[in-house]
């Protein structure tokens, strides 16, 4: 959904030129002429495909705005923002993000598409006069200088629900809904991005445990699939019982084409599950390792494994930082993480490894333990369990070194104090 700005140029002429196109509509001194002018102005949504590009996964929404008597077609695009602004990853990452509505040629609109091989499919909305003066009315003004730019927000406002809620707010009936929609916030967002599982882990790394959470039929209109499948069979229901279906045509307006990939693009050989896998057997081997030579081994040597071990659980710290950082974020859904039970910061400190007790060890152990159980309540990122147990197997062998290390002196003590 996230669209790179193409044409920014032209931006200010092409709301212009709308706004005077309105304006003529609106200027109609003739009743009938005023209505005739409205009969000609049609309305519909857009829904276009995804393609390679990441922002794209999720598809995106627009709406189309065509008068058939002078001519002029438009799509009104509310997913414009600039890649280049200022720390705009860092903005992203922290909910407080800008994006705008733009107003392009439709032609133009269509050409990106085109080039990615997507296609983009039509629904033409069964508006009367009276609820297509509405739409225009709240068109203009969200065209005017001031109301261009809104705070983006991945479920709850981005470029799909505006859409949909300024034609919702243009009826003069209600939408009728589908009773639930029985899919949490992340299975509606891993519906499509199963094909990219690295793309999913880092959303699932971001989202907490709000993004498990049912979502309501309207709030999976997020998706643009999810509002076009709304949109099919919806109904308008008005105050006198009378009903209308919201869609009176619907269309490819540019039928699906060969799809695009970057030039000199590289898959990863291995899946997040695979790389996890790997790197718990390469901890259990090296601990398999360690441990015996922990246990009987001389004071250099374990200093060695401590700092091994430290420099892997600081690994883990610095993947912490990002969720760390979440807490501040102003994306609902991101703030209670529950992998930062295992990716944490707190290692930095409790696997410091001059540490003489094991009390740091067994923090981390609780920590873990929790984290385990937090399955019951949020669904992990691909492979991060095995990741945990992976950090577990340095958790338990340091503790039992401490232990054994505990143990040792206080058969000394005993010895010498028996003496």
């Amino acid at each position: 959904m996230k669209r790179n700005i193409w044409l920014f140029k032209r931006f200010l002429i092409c709301v212009s030129v709308l706004l005077a196109d309105i304006s003529s509509a609106y200027g109609t001194e003739n009743a009938d002429s005023y209505s005739s002018s409205l009969d000609n102005i049609e309305v519909s949504l857009l829904t276009c495909q995804p393609h390679d590009e990441v922002y794209s996964l999720y598809g995106h929404t627009a709406i189309r705005v065509k008068n058939n008597n002078t001519g002029a077609d438009w799509a009104v695009n509310y997913g414009v923002f600039d890649f280049n602004t200022d720390y705009f990853v860092v903005k992203f990452v922290f909910g407080i993000t800008d994006y705008m509505m733009g107003i392009f040629p439709f032609d133009d609109f269509l050409r990106e598409y085109r080039f990615f091989g997507s296609g983009v499919f039509q629904q033409r909305i069964n508006l009367s006069p009276s609820e297509k003066e509405t739409f225009m009315t709240a068109l203009a003004e969200n065209a005017r200088p001031e109301n261009l730019v809104y705070r983006y927000n991945y479920y709850y406002n981005n470029c799909t629900t505006r859409a949909r809620d300024i034609i919702y707010g243009a009826l003069e009936g209600v939408v009728s809904k589908p009773e639930e929609c029985g899919l949490t916030f992340r299975e509606l967002i891993h519906s499509k991005n199963e094909d990219h599982r690295w793309a999913r882990v880092g959303n699932d790394m971001l989202l907490g445990v709000g993004s498990d959470k049912m979502a309501s039929p309207e709030e999976a209109e997020f998706l643009p699939e999810y509002l076009m499948k709304d949109f099919e069979t919806a109904r308008v229901v008005y105050a006198d019982g009378t009903q209308k279906a919201l869609v009176d045509s619907a269309f490819w307006v540019l039928m699906p084409g060969e799809p695009w990939h970057p030039a000199g693009g590289v898959d990863m050989p291995l899946t997040p599950s695979q790389c996890a896998w790997i790197v718990l057997a390469v901890i259990l081997t090296y601990t398999l390792f360690s441990l015996p030579l922990m246990l009987q081994g001389s004071e250099r040597f374990l200093k060695t494994v401590r700092i091994i071990d430290y420099a892997i659980c600081c690994l883990y710290a610095l993947a912490g930082l990002i969720l760390f950082a979440m807490l501040f974020s102003q994306h609902p859904t991101v703030r209670v993480n529950l992998q930062i039970l295992m990716f944490c910061p707190l290692w930095f400190f409790t696997a410091w490894p001059t540490a003489r007790s094991s009390k740091g060890w067994i923090v981390m152990a609780v920590a873990l333990a929790a984290f385990f159980l937090g399955n019951f309540v949020q669904s992990y990122a691909e492979g991060a369990n095995v990741l945990a147990l992976a950090l577990s197997l340095i958790i338990a062998k340091n503790i039992v070194q401490k232990f054994a290390q505990s143990k040792k002196k206080q058969y000394f003590c005993r010895v010498f104090t028996s003496k």
